[in-house]
């Protein structure tokens, strides 16, 4: 994959609190009380079930945010046995897709973005819906997102070729990046799933997206010296308002580490199953 990008990254400022903690130890969701989920599924299940005035947003990745509800639905089907017919399925899945379109053009995202986003999690659904087991007969291939939305059927090769090229401008296409790292995250293979090697591949792939993103987004800072920190607020205090107030707008966007760093711990397990009355998720490696 091509990692080129014609723009420099920008130099980054770090917002502290008065405690000197950075960006790393600041909850990444602006809900009052997340919850400390140890597994990304269990973070999706969480968001997907919140009513709509109480959802929360995922840092500043308005697109993320916008297709929260799908990735908590993806992440259930993988490997799911459901006894939903196909066609209530399709459905259901048809509704949540246009209500991210609705969400995240809400939110300012792009047509254009909007547009690949909704390619990407099509593509992501139609995989999940047909790597199930289902008492119902029939053929997804008939009714599925892709040929619904996009009117085709090669989600699983070109979720890739978008992704080669989204990744020779990560400064500009990060939100879509992060958003196409976490499908991969949560166990989506596409070609891979078919050819010698794949998984391998795939986990090489994954892990260069996710540098990718960290490189773009910045490492984050450890927590400042109580001395230097005193001395920090005694220069801040001379600063006027107007000026303090777009430094704190421009550290609020450089202290955003990206929501796929959630999974730092996590990028080698695939969530393949995850049953709404089961105790516990099952996990299983990529």
């Amino acid at each position: 994959m091509t990692m080129d990008s014609e723009y420099p990254p920008d130099e980054k400022t770090i917002l502290l609190d008065r405690e000197g903690h950075g960006p790393a130890q600041r909850a990444m969701t602006d809900h009052p009380s997340p919850p400390r989920f140890e597994q990304l599924a269990d973070r999706m299940i969480y968001a997907a079930r919140l009513p709509g005035a109480h959802s929360f947003n995922v840092g500043l990745n308005t697109l993320v945010a916008a297709a929260w509800a799908i990735l908590a639905e993806a992440a259930q089907l993988k490997g799911h046995v459901g006894r939903e017919s196909l066609g209530a399925l399709n459905e259901r899945l048809v509704s949540a897709i246009t209500q991210f379109e609705q969400r995240a053009l809400h939110e300012g995202v792009e047509s254009v973005e909007v547009n690949s986003a909704r390619y990407v999690l099509c593509a992501v659904l139609d995989e999940a819906v047909v790597t199930a087991q289902w008492d119902s007969h029939g053929d997804w291939s008939k009714i599925s997102l892709l040929s619904r939305f996009h009117h085709e059927t090669l989600g699983g090769e070109r979720f890739f070729t978008l992704l080669e090229r989204l990744s020779r401008d990560p400064i500009k296409h990060v939100a879509m990046l992060e958003l196409m790292y976490l499908c991969l995250a949560i166990g989506f293979e596409g070609k891979y799933r078919v050819v010698e090697r794949g998984v391998v591949q795939l986990e090489t792939l994954r892990d260069g997206l996710y540098r990718q993103i960290r490189h773009v987004r910045g490492e984050p800072a450890p927590p400042v010296p109580a001395p230097a920190l005193r001395r920090r607020n005694r220069r801040l205090r001379g600063l006027s308002t107007p000026w303090l107030a777009v430094g704190v707008l421009a550290s609020l966007l450089a202290m955003y580490t990206g929501f796929a760093w959630v999974l730092g711990n996590e990028r080698v397990t695939a969530l393949e199953s995850f049953h709404p009355m089961a105790p516990a998720l099952t996990r299983t490696p990529l």
